[in-house]
Formats: structure tokens, C-alpha cells, sequence
């Protein structure tokens, strides 16, 4: 179902650019990306056939949600007809049902209107949609400048780590190598002095050899 209905959308004169465009800006202005954090997503495969399959709503086959691909403005069309919805005449309501009252989007550039009790934000399902999304970007870009912070901290605690053990590991390779000069002083200092012991006991021999059995039985 998905693979047809994408087939049929770039079929009907769009690029992979712009359906991809489309796929984005339908997961906010169509409420999706509420829905799903709210745990509400309750199809996923409806869900992506709705983000890639062309609007219903306009005959224009170059209306895209409204605006006029090829002229980059806003479709006449769509225009027209939210214009013929406003004009409908309203039912007569008792004057304390606020429930079927039809109000007017406050954001900026938006002609959208609602039915029923205007929320309190006074903003469209779009509208809405638009500042959670540019409140998310805000947010994210904090969390984002939060962490790489935290990364640098850590990359310069490890660097210390690094630095700390490398000191260590060298001066525990001087300590070793001083203990080994000092080893094989010792033993040179060691030899010297039996080099100087076997000397002194030919000379006694050579001086004395009546003590000859006696340095004998010494060595």
C-alpha cells in the first residue's frame, strides 16, 4: 500500500525533493508529530500514506497543500473555497452555546478559522503545530550545545587522565632505570673489590708461601 501510493504521488508530477518536502511539512501541520508523542500514532502505515499521497481537497493537480507549485503562491483555488466556507451562513445557536461558534486563527499570515471553543492560545491546529515545532527546534538546539559542552569537559577530563597516567608511567620507568644503574653499580662495585680480594691473596702466596694451605682453605 505504501509503495503504491508513493509510485502515485511521483507519478503525479512531483520530484523525490518535493514529496520529501511534503512528508516534513505534513508531520506538523497534520498533528502527527503530536500524535506520537502523545502515544496517539495508532497506524503507522496510515499514517505514511498520508504524508506521501496527493491532497484531495483542491482540483489544482499543481496545488501542493495549498500552494501553487510552479508559481510559488498561494492557490487561488483553496483561496476560493476557504473564502465559500466563511461566507456559509452560521445556524442559529442559543446564546450561551459556545460550542458551534466559529472563530479566527490569531497567527501571523494564517486566514484559517475554527468551529466550536477557540483554544486558549487562539491558534490553529497549523499555527499550533508551527510554534511547537520552533519550540522543539529551540529546545533541541539547547540540548544539542548542552551536550557538546558536556563532550568537550569530557574529552578534557580525558585528557588530564591521559596526561596524569603518562606521567606516572614515566617516572615509574625512571625509578625502574635508577634501580637498575644502581644494580649494576653494585655489582661492578662488587667484583672490583673480589677482583682486589683474589689479588691480595696471589701476592700473600707469592710473599708467604708457607700460608699457602692456609689461603687455600680461606677461598
Amino acid at each position: 500500500m505504501l509503495r503504491e501510493a508513493i509510485l502515485h504521488a511521483l507519478d503525479a508530477a512531483r520530484t523525490p525533493q518535493q514529496l520529501l518536502e511534503r512528508i516534513q511539512r505534513r508531520w506538523w501541520t497534520h498533528g502527527y508529530a503530536r500524535a506520537l508523542a502523545e502515544g496517539e500514532l495508532s497506524s503507522p502505515v496510515g499514517v505514511a500514506v498520508g504524508l506521501v499521497r496527493p491532497s484531495t481537497d483542491c482540483p489544482d493537480p499543481m496545488c501542493e497543500d495549498g500552494t501553487t507549485l510552479h508559481l510559488d503562491d498561494a492557490c487561488p483555488k483553496c483561496a476560493e473555497r476557504r473564502a465559500d466556507r466563511r461566507r456559509r451562513p452560521v445556524p442559529a445557536q442559543r446564546e450561551n452555546d459556545a460550542e458551534l461558534r466559529w472563530w479566527e486563527c490569531d497567527g501571523t499570515d494564517c486566514s484559517a478559522a475554527g468551529k466550536g471553543p477557540q483554544p486558549d492560545h487562539g491558534l490553529c491546529q497549523h499555527c499550533q503545530n508551527r510554534a511547537e515545532q520552533t519550540e522543539i527546534q529551540r529546545a533541541t538546539a539547547g540540548l544539542v550545545a548542552e551536550a557538546e559542552t558536556a563532550q568537550e569537559a569530557e574529552r578534557l577530563r580525558q585528557t588530564i587522565r591521559w596526561e596524569r597516567m603518562l606521567d606516572e608511567a614515566h617516572a615509574e620507568h625512571a625509578e625502574r632505570s635508577r634501580s637498575a644503574q644502581d644494580q649494576t653499580k653494585a655489582e661492578q662495585r662488587a667484583a672490583t673489590e673480589a677482583e682486589e680480594v683474589r689479588r691480595l691473596r696471589e701476592q700473600l702466596i707469592r710473599e708467604h708461601p708457607e700460608l699457602a694451605a692456609y689461603a687455600q682453605q680461606q677461598s
